[in-house]
């Protein structure tokens, strides 16, 4: 599905990138750029840069890169095309009708038959676990308390030991073979003579998205094996890191805050102890794009992870990632190394409320974690302590946070409050002065030029493809140049598709006597992975101003890009003429000189 490129185009220009990301997060002007934290990975000094001329953002930390539509791809966790359509409402723009390309168009078939084959299985599954044959699992269930109500209201069910029932029941349905390996729920035998069910003898769970369909299955084990719970793989429908269970249910309570936690059955079990604002995590650690799906919704969280040590571990590594992302954050360990499924059994929803009340902040949670690994009787131990303690407190922005937080520290371990507090200053600036050195050196490797990679890398495939970002950066800012190369260096020759696709678009626009406008080039591109590589070509200047260095530079990477693909044409010769081809090419490569 895609929109014509002028119309794109005038969605991109009637959406300042600045203005747009401005009401995502905070931007500071800082020279012809503006920064703040990035979005899309925990930081605490800004490396995230938006520049108004280019209309482009480029993280010198994570590498995210695009326009403005890919920012709304990104921090909304949307396609490409219900970006456009949210930047053409904000600005007014009623757009046309989207047209498919056959690619687009096959892929849409696909995702819906997916969403067909999910909803397919889920009733199969749910079948199964109210039969003979689902008797053991129906049996577990219902030990565990799970309502009748709530068992149909989150679809379980159960996927029988026989290895191939639902291969054979959706194949009685209509779906093809490719339809159901797309879908992940169906496997080809190892001997390559059949297929087989990747789900059996196993508690089903299906998993929804936040408009309620069903785009995956996690299952649990009912008798010994491992893994104890197993996921569907990921899928052109469904992404781990991208979907929460039970968030479709979760987002129908309007609450402002949410309640995370790691397994299906504590979600459920909270959800029926009347707490309907909850959502698990899918078997994968917490991740930013976690956060910024829920930053739709909510803007409070409370995590009830396991008091286990792995449990900890989960929540010190999600807390960062919340933290930073704007949200309000608390913890709660149930007590006794129960997990919230135990507890609710056996001291009732009432009492688990008392303790969702009392949760802890996270910073007090991560001291007391801290803590734990230090005897504070022993003076050196205290004094990494206190360290510890001063690191996590530096990551506090409000002052008010941090004098309670050196208050607590100092009371616990007679240390004074200033001396709490210089340690806290000696961290902010080395932390800053870390981040200067990393982020230049990221500058200075995103200005790699032409003649440093003559010696340092002629033969190795990071070397190449900078020679071709560079190609496309200077065609882009110089015309002159551009028209000599269209005859000089083909498109063809760029094996990556995406520097393949920007040259041409930078030599069309040559060809015609238009600018070539790095905003627009991203648009070529309808993913987000596609749209940052392609940003990050125009986010950094190949800048040379001496014309024979220029001109000895570019000598140098029209000879690595074509010598890299004649040897390309080598390897896939399919004949003694060919090859004598490529060894001509080589030759004449030997005395080529490119003259400005």
């Amino acid at each position: 599905m895609y929109y014509p490129q002028e119309i794109l185009e005038e969605v991109r220009l009637r959406n300042d990138i600045v203005d747009v990301i401005k009401e995502y997060l905070p931007l500071k002007k800082q020279g012809s750029s503006h920064f703040g934290l990035c979005p899309f990975h925990n930081e605490n000094t800004p490396s995230f840069s938006v520049s108004a001329d280019k209309q482009l953002y480029y993280c010198f930390g994570c590498g995210a890169a695009g326009n403005v539509i890919s920012f709304i791809m990104q921090v909304e966790n949307c396609d490409f095309v219900e970006a456009v359509q949210r930047l053409a409402d904000r600005a007014g723009i009623v757009l046309p009708q989207a047209e498919y390309s056959p690619e687009d168009a096959r892929q849409e078939r696909l995702k819906e038959r997916l969403y067909e084959i999910h909803s397919a299985a889920g009733r199969f599954f749910y079948g199964k676990l109210n039969s003979p044959q689902g008797a053991k699992a129906l049996d577990y269930v219902n030990k565990r308390r799970i309502s009748v109500s709530i068992q149909k209201k989150f679809g379980l069910g159960f996927a029988p030991n026989s290895r191939d029932e639902l291969y054979r029941h959706l194949k009685g349905m209509g779906f093809t073979v490719e339809e159901m390996l797309a879908s992940g729920l169906v496997m080809e035998n190892k001997q390559k003579n059949g297929y087989h069910d990747r789900f059996y003898n196993r508690l089903m769970f299906p998993i929804f998205d936040v408009k309620g369909r069903c785009i995956a299955f996690g299952g649990r084990i009912m008798e010994s094996g491992e893994p104890k719970y197993l996921n569907s793989p990921e899928t052109i429908i469904f992404n781990k890191k991208r979907n929460l269970y039970g968030l479709n249910f979760a987002r129908a309570e309007r609450k402002k805050e949410i309640i995370i936690v790691e397994g299906y059955m504590d979600m459920i079990t909270i959800y029926q102890a009347g707490f309907k604002n909850v959502a698990a995590s899918l078997g994968t650690a917490f991740s930013s794009e976690h956060a910024m799906l829920l930053k739709k919704f909510v803007s409070d969280i409370i995590l009830v992870f396991d008091s286990d040590e792995a449990g900890e571990r989960a929540a010190l590594r999600a807390i960062p990632i919340l933290s930073d992302g704007g949200f309000r954050v608390k913890v709660l360990q149930v007590p006794d190394g129960k997990d919230p499924d135990e507890y609710i059994k056996h001291n009732g929803p009432l009492e688990f409320g008392k303790l969702l009340i009392n949760a802890v902040s996270f910073m007090e949670f991560q001291i007391k974690c801290a803590r734990k690994k230090y005897s504070l009787n022993d003076l050196e131990q205290k004094m990494l302590f206190t360290k510890e303690a001063a690191g996590l407190i530096s990551n506090l922005s409000s002052p008010i946070e941090r004098d309670v937080y050196i208050k607590q520290v100092s009371e616990e371990t007679g240390i004074s409050m200033s001396a709490v507090e210089e340690e806290i200053y000696n961290t902010d600036k080395k932390r800053s002065s870390d981040f200067e050195k990393e982020s230049k050196q990221r500058r200075v490797r995103s200005y790699t030029t032409g003649a440093q990679i003559k010696t340092e890398s002629l033969h190795n495939a990071r070397g190449v493809l900078q020679a071709q970002k560079n190609i496309i950066s200077i065609c882009c800012s110089n015309s002159s140049i551009c028209r000599k190369l269209i005859d000089i260096v083909s498109p063809e020759e760029f094996r990556d598709k995406v520097f393949c696709s920007l040259l041409k678009y930078v030599y069309d626009c040559c060809l015609s006597g238009r600018n070539a406008v790095p905003a627009d080039a991203v648009n070529i591109f309808a993913d987000s992975e596609s749209q940052a590589k392609a940003a990050e070509v125009f986010s950094v200047k190949f800048d040379i101003e001496d014309t024979e260095e220029l001109e000895k530079a570019l000598n140098e990477e029209i000879k690595l890009i074509k010598r890299v693909y004649l040897d390309y044409l080598a390897s896939n010769a399919s004949s003694i003429e060919e090859i004598q081809k490529v060894i001509e090419l080589k030759k004449e490569l030997g005395s080529f000189e490119f003259k400005l």
